[in-house]
């Protein structure tokens, strides 16, 4: 099982960005290095959902751009794209996994299922061609420290 090592700092700083995003899911990109079994997260870039839905994010084609440019000018990948289920468990819906278009970054999902205990768990999504609206998901070992 592949594993997505987190610092504390940076997941806590997703969940807040989440729990502020209610009602609406929240979303963002977190950058750090894709390796082969491991990727580490560095930075967290938190973004705005322009689609300001309960049940979808598009996260902001500005902010979006402006942390592709930040990774690339610092030499991190997209380690990780995150957002929330506002009511649901933490699981991709068909929606992510058909929207989903990078193959090695961890899609992570904070659940809200029960507010008062918010999780997070990660995936990679495999797919035949980016443009799939299936594909097959696969667990990945979160681990905050």
């Amino acid at each position: 099982m592949k594993t997505f090592v987190v610092p504390k700092d940076i997941y806590d700083g997703m969940v807040a960005h989440c729990l502020e995003g209610m009602p609406n899911e929240a979303c963002g990109f977190i950058g750090g290095k894709v390796g082969g079994n491991e990727s580490v997260a560095t930075k967290l870039y938190p973004m705005t959902n322009a689609a300001a839905s309960p049940v979808f994010y598009r996260p902001d084609d500005r902010e979006m751009l402006a942390a592709l440019k930040d990774m690339d000018e610092n030499g991190l990948d997209v380690a990780s794209i995150f957002h929330s289920h506002v009511a649901t468990r933490a699981y991709p819906s068909p929606t992510d996994i058909r929207e989903a278009h990078y193959p090695d970054a961890v899609f992570v999902i904070v659940s809200f299922e029960n507010r008062d205990d918010p999780y997070a768990k990660g995936y990679l999504i495999h797919k035949q061609d980016w443009r799939d609206a299936t594909g097959q998901v696969e667990e990945v070992e979160l681990v905050v420290e």
